[in-house]
């Protein structure tokens, strides 16, 4: 009986090696979390080349986002139909690659510049929903809430690729050459072939979910999604602010102000490394530590009247989002069933992008009405960002989710 007993648990616990390679082509999936920035260096480009306004020209980036939205929703549905995890993860790079691809080729109209990004937009929100839920059900407890955090980092050096090999795409040549870059996303489908299983081991004592199970989402995972919406709103502000910024305060050039987003971008690589010890370490309070960075990161952009103390800032900003977008998926996978990841991984998306989408019509009137006091957009961001932490924190909602997972997996 006992020999039994063990010939079961080895099956049911995947050797090393097969944890590795699978955790690395599902790393390679979250690489793509921010395909659709890639063409951003070469905006002034292509407004230029069509005769388009800012606003206009921003809706390549932009207008994906509605579409991450609905991949996320329709990927939480998809994965607990028949319809294979590695299928739906290839149909997705798939989307990129074909969606990156067709501006070489048809390039004299802004529309399907348009419909091409959408494309990439709906497969990168699958992609980001499939990599946390691939981590779910393809590897053991154990491995999970470090991967989920590494997840972070390769979606940086995803982003740093897409952008900065972009921009040297289209700055050897026309704005046409920067599509060239999408390149690595066909170099991540090949990887993901190569080492993400069709029919996964069985993890965690034979559990995998079932095919078409009941889909149960409790109070935990729209808590989780409404802290996120918090942390979009407060990420973008960099994003929409940092280059006028820089030029509005004479801290430096154009080319200067350009580098902060990779500078934040690297941040949020390098901390991606640690973010598992992080969670660890700050088990019931690392969203709230998040915020804390976040508004002390801004405050010193916002005081700091210096050009180096903007990156600085800016490194500690992509650090925070990193740790957010480390833990909430992490802390969504253990709030419910295997069943359910998927489609609360998807609400949790969804509410995410919608902070994103919103950030400068709530940041921006708040700075507005709070610059009469000599306060500026990353001030209030920050002295904002404080506020969120401290409520967070009191709240105790990441230590009432950890204890209510507890007691149901007891």
């Amino acid at each position: 009986m006992e020999e039994n007993v063990n010939k079961e648990f080895a099956i049911a616990t995947p050797s090393n090696a097969y944890i590795s390679k699978t955790r690395v082509g599902i790393l390679t999936v979250s690489a793509m979390g921010m395909a659709s920035l890639a063409i951003t260096p070469s905006y002034a480009a292509i407004a230029k080349f069509f005769a388009l306004n800012n606003t206009s020209v921003q809706m390549l980036t932009s207008l994906p986002n509605l579409f991450m939205m609905l991949a996320g929703i329709a990927v939480g549905r998809l994965t607990t139909t028949k319809i294979n995890l590695k299928t739906l993860t290839l149909s997705a790079i798939i989307l990129i690659v074909i969606g990156g691809f067709l501006p070489l080729a048809y390039h004299d109209s802004f529309p399907i510049l348009l419909a091409c990004s959408c494309l990439v937009g709906l497969g990168q929100g699958m992609c980001t929903n499939l990599a946390q839920v691939l981590i779910s059900t393809m590897l053991p407890e154990k491995e999970r809430q470090s991967t989920m955090g590494l997840t972070a980092s390769f979606t940086n050096i995803g982003g740093i690729i897409f952008i900065m090999g972009g921009g040297q795409l289209a700055a050897a040549s026309t704005w046409v050459n920067n599509y060239w870059i999408y390149i690595f996303s066909f170099l991540v489908l090949i990887v993901v072939i190569l080492l993400v299983p069709f029919h996964p081991q069985a993890v965690d004592g034979g559990n995998t979910g079932e095919v078409n199970a009941k889909i149960h989402l409790n109070k935990y995972v729209f808590y989780c999604a409404f802290w996120a919406f918090f942390t979009m709103l407060l990420n973008n502000v960099l994003n929409n602010n940092i280059s006028l910024f820089v030029a509005s305060e004479k801290l430096g050039s154009t080319s200067q102000a350009a580098l902060m987003s990779t500078i934040s971008l690297i941040g949020g690589m390098l901390c991606g490394f640690i973010v598992g010890v992080l969670g660890k370490r700050f088990k019931y309070s690392s969203i709230a530590l998040s915020f804390i960075l976040y508004g002390l990161s801004y405050l010193i952009v916002g005081f700091g009247n210096s050009l180096m103390l903007a990156f600085v800032g800016s490194f500690f900003v992509g650090a925070a989002m990193s740790i957010a977008m480390g833990q909430f998926p992490y802390l969504i996978s253990i709030a419910v069933d295997k069943s359910s990841v998927s489609m609360a991984l998807g609400v949790y998306i969804a509410i995410d992008s919608i902070g994103a989408m919103v950030s400068p019509f709530i940041v921006n009137p708040l700075t507005t009405v709070f610059s009469k006091m000599g306060l500026n957009v990353f001030s209030v961001s920050g002295v904002l960002a404080l506020i969120i932490g401290i409520i967070c924190l009191v709240s105790q909602f990441q230590k009432n989710l950890v204890h209510s997972s507890l007691e149901v997996t007891d």
